[in-house]
């Protein structure tokens, strides 16, 4: 018959077994929490997170035609590279004549472009940021001469508008890839193979008028970061 004090070195035996065994799985986890990355994101209605540049071509140097350009900026304040991050359009609303957003439905996830030679993963280190675009509006002409041929639009005729085209890696035919005058709701999510997943709300007014002046401009269209889209 076993003894108290056998009872004893038998709970004590199992108790440290079992400390054994989590100890690692509980510091590999205070490890990932003080030294995981951990990225936020950034955006105003102003550069640089939207600014006007040109297009240009190399066989051609002297044409350059003007385009404004829209992004959001990641950084990552936390201790570890964030590794293979992606930014996907999951989500379009279209918003009626009362301000009130609709759902625009079958709306395929879709990747949206790093930057102009297709980059889809993007690793960052510490206290790194980046820029990842939105989307673009080019000049009147270079709409119609170079990319009226990427359009898709929402529903309703929109003949001799000018477009608010996203960046993306691909430009399904099923689904709208460019916003013409109106207002509307669009949720991105960030994912990454280290990071998390954040999901990102913006509202977006664009009226449609081209302003060759920044401030001018950035009144015609007004990109808003907001918490979320009901």
């Amino acid at each position: 018959m076993l003894s108290y004090s056998d009872w004893v070195l038998i709970g004590t035996s199992i108790f440290l077994g079992i400390v054994a065994l989590f100890v690692p799985y509980l510091a590999e986890l205070v490890k990932r929490k003080a030294f995981s990355p951990k990225l936020k994101i950034g955006h105003r209605n102003s550069p640089p997170f939207s600014l006007h540049t040109f297009w240009s071509n190399r066989k051609t140097p002297e044409v350059r035609e003007p385009v404004y350009f829209f992004r959001f900026q990641i950084k990552n304040d936390g201790k570890s590279q964030a590794r293979r991050c992606e930014a996907i359009l999951e989500t379009l609303w279209l918003y009626d004549a009362s301000g009130k957003p609709h759902l625009y439905e079958n709306f395929s996830p879709v990747h949206l472009r790093y930057d102009e030679i297709g980059t889809r993963f993007v690793d960052i280190n510490p206290k790194r940021k980046v820029f990842w675009n939105i989307g673009h509006i080019s000049s009147y002409s270079y709409q119609e001469q170079s990319e009226s041929n990427l359009f898709t639009d929402v529903p309703g005729d929109h003949e001799n508008q000018l477009r608010f085209l996203f960046d993306l890696l691909e430009y399904p035919h099923s689904q709208p890839n460019c916003l013409v005058p109106g207002k509307y709701g669009i949720c991105i999510k960030l994912y990454s193979e280290n990071a998390g997943t954040k999901e990102i709300y913006f509202q977006i007014d664009w009226s449609g008028n081209w302003q060759s002046a920044e401030t001018d401009m950035f009144r015609e269209i007004v990109v808003t970061k907001v918490n979320k889209i009901n």
